[in-house]
């Protein structure tokens, strides 16, 4: 598939006339961020042996590249796509994306494959997303040449970016395909969502306690979200507890704990172990792992009004081995918490990771990967943060950029939002290691 700066946040809701919340979580601001991987590449004792700075007239970029003109074969993918979708423009390559039926699709997107290829060695690209939910902004490999008897045939997935903030890494094994219990033709790969900027803590103190009887949180995140646990708390003088550690004794109360809870979800991803209950259990070693596709939500209800002073919730989870040890994926990128108040619901926060972390849309970053016949090594910003074990790609690739516009909301929801919207690519370029 082509997949602290210490901050509070208020919001008045209409005709209220207080402020609803303090986020106590630790927000990173998004003029601020900066990732701190585990080393960083060293390109002293790299050579430089090609590159595109895309600083030339737009009919010059057929000279090293080669664009698709014609739909997209793909069953998740909406646009078609045409050399006039990419264009050079100011020492920038845009990939753009534009709402009309062409190609038996209704949308148009552009992309280009490299005409040389290339084999071991450290490639880096810096480039923005296309700042809509939806686009699939990929910086990827493919043998279009082709693949030598006896080779595989290898994708590797250097970023499949997700607006706002989402890095998408992967390596596939096209070749040695295989056959699920259901019938569906199957293969080799490893996907992972990197969520490398932001915390995975949110706690949300009322400023003014409410009575309710429902409360509910919704997303429109791309890919499934992760709840290891949520927990709503009676008013405290004294404060809450910190969300990633286990509940004191001197607690408040925990209301999701009450025996009148139930619990409600949009459902279980089924291909990790996850339950429901898992988002309420009192551990924070379990979580609730929320189907991939569509609106994501998560609703707890009581028998009797409950009075709530906070809200609190820890998301996505910790990388617990190999390079990314410590590293959180699957953060949330969006949402918002809202009570019932016996006639409708209403909005206690809304957060969006592009405003108060990171927006990828906005700002230039680079994506590298590091490639030897023994392993992938991904970077980002020039630090590394995932390490693979190579045991498929030793033949030469072609360098792709694409711009998708996914179904399914596999990227999120599809919106006129995205019509105009273009990845914006500054620069590519490939290093071999000195003698």
């Amino acid at each position: 598939m082509k997949f602290y700066l210490k901050m509070a946040f208020a919001v008045v809701i209409a005709g209220s006339g207080f402020n609803t919340y303090a986020d106590t979580q630790g927000n990173q601001s998004a003029s601020s961020t900066e990732f701190k991987g585990k080393k960083s590449i060293d390109l002293s004792k790299w050579q430089l042996v090609w590159q595109d700075e895309f600083n030339y007239p737009d009919k010059q970029l057929d000279k090293n590249w080669i664009s698709q003109n014609g739909p997209t074969e793909n069953p998740w993918v909406y646009s078609s796509r045409w050399r006039e979708n990419a264009q050079v423009k100011e020492d920038v390559l845009h990939l753009k994306s534009i709402k009309e039926t062409r190609g038996g699709q209704d949308w148009t997107t552009g992309n280009v494959w490299s005409k040389r290829t290339f084999g071991y060695g450290y490639f880096e690209a810096r480039f923005k997303y296309a700042e809509a939910y939806g686009t699939n902004n990929s910086f990827w490999f493919w043998p279009k040449q082709g693949v030598d008897e006896g080779q595989k045939a290898c994708e590797i997935d250097i970023n499949e970016g997700h607006y706002p903030n989402i890095i998408n890494t992967n390596v596939h094994n096209w070749t040695d395909k295989y056959t699920l219990p259901n019938g569906r033709i199957s293969h080799s790969d490893d996907q992972k969502h990197w969520t490398l900027l932001g915390q995975p803590d949110h706690t949300i103190e009322l400023k003014q306690a409410i009575k309710a009887k429902k409360v509910r949180l919704t997303s429109l995140n791309p890919a499934s979200i992760h709840i290891s646990e949520f927990r709503v708390f009676e008013p405290s003088s004294a404060g809450y507890p910190s969300a990633k550690d286990d509940l004191p004794q001197n607690s408040p109360l925990n209301h999701a704990l009450s025996a009148d809870t139930q619990l409600t979800t949009n459902g279980v991803f089924n291909k990790l172990p996850s339950r429901e209950e898992f988002a309420i259990d009192g551990k924070l070693n379990t979580r609730w792992v929320s189907e991939k596709h569509g609106q994501k939500w998560l609703q707890l209800e009581w028998d009797t009004p409950k009075n709530i002073g906070a809200i609190q919730f820890v998301n996505g989870w910790e990388q617990e081995y190999g390079d990314s040890q410590g590293i959180y994926r699957n953060l949330i990128s969006d949402y918002v918490l809202e009570y019932h108040n016996g006639k409708e619901w209403v909005e206690l926060k809304k957060y969006q990771a592009a405003e108060a972390v990171a927006n990828f849309g906005d700002e230039y970053h680079t994506y590298g990967l590091e490639w030897d016949q023994d392993h992938f090594k991904f970077y980002f910003d020039g630090e590394l943060y995932h390490t693979m074990r190579n045991d498929v790609c030793f033949s030469e690739q072609t360098i792709l950029f694409s711009l998708a516009i996914l179904k399914a909301d596999i990227a999120g929801p599809v919106t006129d939002a995205i019509d105009g919207t273009s990845m914006k690519i500054d620069w590519v370029r490939y290093y071999q290691r000195k003698p």
